[in-house]
Formats: C-alpha cells, structure tokens, sequence
C-alpha cells in the first residue's frame, strides 16, 4: 500500500487520517511535541489503528520539511484565532 492511502488529502492545509475526522496535526503533535509513544497516542484516540499512527509518523518522515510548515502553519493558526478571541470576547465571556 502507497503512505499517501492512508490519508485524505482535503486541501494543502487539512490532511486528514482516512476513516477519520482526526488530522494528521493531532497525532504529530502528541508525537513530535509532548513526546507521547505511538501506544500513548492510541490510548488518546482508540478509534485509530497502531497501523494508522505508525503510517502518519512515517508519512512524516517522508515529508519533512512539507509536514513541518504544515504543522507550524496550523500552530500559528491556532495562536492567531487564541488572540482573536482575547482582544473580542462573546458577551457569554463577559458575563463570566
């Protein structure tokens, strides 16, 4: 089997695992930055295979540099929506 079968390409900034609504960004952050084994991560995420996480991380490897600007681009992302909900909170926040 082809790595690129194990995923659904949706758009250049939304891969996700195939089956699945969980993106290719959930797994390689738990892997490449909290450190988490690939029996950790299926403990997260029991829906998964340990097929399917092991073909992410390789798919990764694979694709270096491509799946690192991925990844920082969706980080960035994150923070950027984060400030955004800082700076206008819902009047629901307010109340709190």
């Amino acid at each position: 089997m082809n790595i690129d079968e194990y995923f659904d390409f949706l758009s250049s900034n939304d891969i996700r695992i195939k089956g699945h609504r969980i993106g290719i960004e959930t797994v390689l952050y738990d892997f490449l930055y909290r450190s988490r084994t690939p029996d950790e991560i299926l403990q997260s995420y029991p829906s998964l295979s340990l097929e399917k996480i092991y073909a992410t991380i390789l798919y990764y490897y694979q694709n270096k540099d491509d799946v690192d600007r991925y990844i920082t681009e969706w980080i960035e992302y994150g923070e950027e929506q984060r400030r955004i909900q800082e700076a206008n909170p819902t009047p629901f926040m307010l109340k709190l």
